[in-house]
C-alpha cells in the first residue's frame, strides 16, 4: 500500500497581499499544503518550517535583518512532473511564478531561509551575468 505523502510549498517573502491569497488559492485547490513564512522568521531551518522530524524553533542570535529583494518558493515532496504542473497553472492563471525556486534536499533542509536565499540569490545574479 503506498504512503499518501503531502506536497508542501512554502512561501517567502510575499509582499503582495492579493497576488499571494491568489497563489494560495490556487495551490490549495490543488491539493498542496501551502506554508507562508514571516520575513523575520528568516533565520529558522527549513526543516522546521516544514515541519520535518528532529528540527525544533531556533531562537533568533542577533537583529540581523535579512535584505532579500525576491520572492522565495520552496517545494516538498514533489515528482518533477507535478512541480512542472504547479507552475504551468501560475502562469495559466497569469500569476508570476517567483525568480527563486528550490526544492528541499537532504542538505538544504538544515539550512536557514536566509542561507537558502543568499544561495538563490547569487545563483541568479551569476545566471544574469552569465546572459549579458
Amino acid at each position: 500500500m503506498k504512503k499518501n505523502i503531502q506536497e508542501m510549498i512554502l512561501l517567502y517573502n510575499f509582499t503582495d497581499e492579493l497576488r499571494l491569497m491568489e497563489i494560495k488559492t490556487l495551490l490549495e485547490a490543488m491539493k498542496i499544503k501551502v506554508i507562508t513564512v514571516d520575513k523575520e522568521e528568516h533565520y529558522q531551518k527549513i526543516g522546521y518550517l516544514f515541519g520535518l522530524k528532529g528540527f525544533n524553533k531556533v531562537q533568533p542570535t542577533n537583529e540581523e535583518v535579512l535584505n532579500f529583494e525576491y520572492e522565495l518558493m520552496m517545494f516538498h515532496n514533489f515528482t518533477k512532473p507535478r512541480l512542472d504542473n504547479v507552475l504551468k497553472a501560475m502562469r495559466e492563471k497569469n500569476l508570476q511564478v517567483p525568480i527563486c525556486k528550490a526544492v528541499v534536499t537532504t542538505f538544504n533542509r538544515f539550512w536557514s531561509i536566509a542561507r537558502v536565499c543568499h544561495a538563490l540569490e547569487k545563483e541568479h545574479l551569476a545566471m544574469q551575468k552569465q546572459d549579458a
